[in-house]
């Protein structure tokens, strides 16, 4: 990895660990603060009681192209989806992350408890569409303590689901 994508990449979670923080805290009674930012997992949280989590981030993009335009890349002559945007291909990324996250934390530090964030950036669809379609989802196994989805619903609020709570 590049410099400049590791700048961005740490960007990119600080941003999302901060908005995560801050509707956890909004709803929790034991509190979250950022320690330090940090490689596996991305940050190492700390709660009010005093416990260290690691929380993993990653990000949710519709596709390659998407993910290069929102980020201000240039798509070396790409125009968009090659196939109408659909819903499906979105909630098969989504379960495609969770899948490589979780087999990616079998190599992390066991020495405290790690919960895996999905800020979804793309602004394709909402979080009323993806609930809809929830059933698709696949749920998180035990790997993580929590699987949350991070993601907006058409306001530029953000909302904050944890993933572990899907039922089938």
């Amino acid at each position: 990895m590049t410099n400049r994508h590791n700048v961005e990449k740490r960007m990119l979670e600080r941003a999302a660990v901060r908005e995560f923080i801050r509707l956890y805290n909004g709803r929790h009674r034991v509190k979250l603060r950022l320690l330090y930012q940090h490689d596996r997992p991305d940050a190492i949280l700390q709660d009010s009681r005093g416990t260290k989590i690691g929380l993993e981030i990653t990000h949710l993009f519709y596709d390659a192209a998407e993910a290069k335009a929102l980020l201000g890349r240039p798509d070396n002559g790409a125009s968009g989806p090659a196939s109408p945007l659909s819903l499906a291909h979105l909630i098969a990324q989504l379960n495609a992350l969770i899948k490589r996250k979780e087999s990616k934390k079998q190599s992390y530090d066991p020495s405290y408890p790690i919960s895996l964030l999905i800020r979804n950036a793309s602004p394709t669809f909402r979080l009323s569409e993806i609930w809809a379609a929830r059933e698709h989802i696949r749920k998180p196994n035990d790997q993580f303590m929590d699987t949350w989805f991070l993601t907006r619903d058409g306001t530029p609020d953000w909302k904050l689901i944890n993933l572990d709570d899907l039922s089938h």
